[in-house]
């Protein structure tokens, strides 16, 4: 049985997989966050869990490995990402005063970020103009905004709002909060080829997936920060994919490989019809 670690130090805590979050110093999560899932933040803020998701009959659900997976591949792309981690947690919840075991990720916070939900109102963004054209236009914000797209559009992210997008002095953050993506909140008994061709809106842009990855290659950088071959892609994303496979089943790991396969040749094409053009 696993040994669940109270004591939280500079020493263990890129280490530890079993967190427990059950002491007087922990609470339920709720205080910490806006958002809808619980947080701890740990170490005078320099790191955040996050616990993952659970569907109404309290299955848990694959946001929390994504989060990793995401960050795994961007680091085999170099491009910036926020550092995730998948763990276990024990935590005693507010309202029911149960102790509830779930998975989680842990992530370092870094400092200045700011949303873009703040930057629009205060730039008027959006207003008299294509959103995704003006913000690549005010700010540093290219080719690093197409970056963002890309792994969006491969990973089929649905929930990109402008909060999970942000600038640090003016220039693209590292990607963060990327979790809710290749169909986490479906379970694995349910995935199936019919959900290959399901592609979400941009939250933040309007667009389609697609579309807003097609618009911006055609009218605002024609490229990303790496370089893009599908063979060198597609291995990167399953070298990404096999340091995390542990927590995903052998059926979604399979869906997983075909769906991102799938999407990284579709952009190979996009790229080809920009160059054409």
């Amino acid at each position: 049985m696993a040994k669940y670690i109270s004591g939280i130090n500079a020493d263990n805590i890129d280490t530890v997989t079993h967190f427990d979050l059950t002491g007087s110093a922990y609470h339920g999560g709720s205080t910490y966050s806006s958002g809808a899932l619980p947080k701890w933040d740990l170490r005078n803020n320099s790191y955040m869990i996050k616990r993952c998701s659970v569907d109404e009959y309290g299955n848990n659900l694959t946001d929390a490995a994504n989060e990793e997976l995401v960050h795994l591949f961007c680091k085999e792309l170099d491009v910036p990402s926020a550092y995730y981690r998948v763990v276990d947690i024990r935590y005693k919840d507010d309202e029911t005063g149960k102790i509830i075991e779930s998975p989680a990720v842990i992530t370092r916070i870094f400092d200045g970020l700011v949303h873009y939900r703040d930057i629009r109102r205060r730039e008027h963004i959006g207003a008299n103009m294509d959103e995704y054209v003006e913000l690549s236009e005010k700010f540093e914000v290219q080719p690093s905004l197409n970056d963002l797209l890309f792994i969006d559009f491969i990973t089929n992210q649905s929930d990109r709002h402008s909060k999970n997008i942000g600038l640090v002095d003016n220039k693209m953050s590292p990607i963060y909060d990327s979790g809710a993506c290749l169909f986490f909140d479906i379970l694995d008994s349910e995935l199936s080829e019919s959900y290959y061709d399901k592609i979400p809106n941009h939250k933040t842009f309007g667009k389609r997936l697609d579309m807003q990855l097609e618009f911006a290659l055609k009218y605002v950088h024609p490229g990303f920060s790496f370089i893009f071959d599908e063979t060198s892609i597609s291995i990167k994303f399953l070298n990404a994919l096999a340091a995390v496979k542990q927590h995903y089943s052998i059926e979604r790991q399979q869906f997983i490989k075909t769906f991102v396969e799938r999407r990284i040749k579709h952009v190979g094409r996009l790229l080809t019809e920009t160059q054409n053009n």
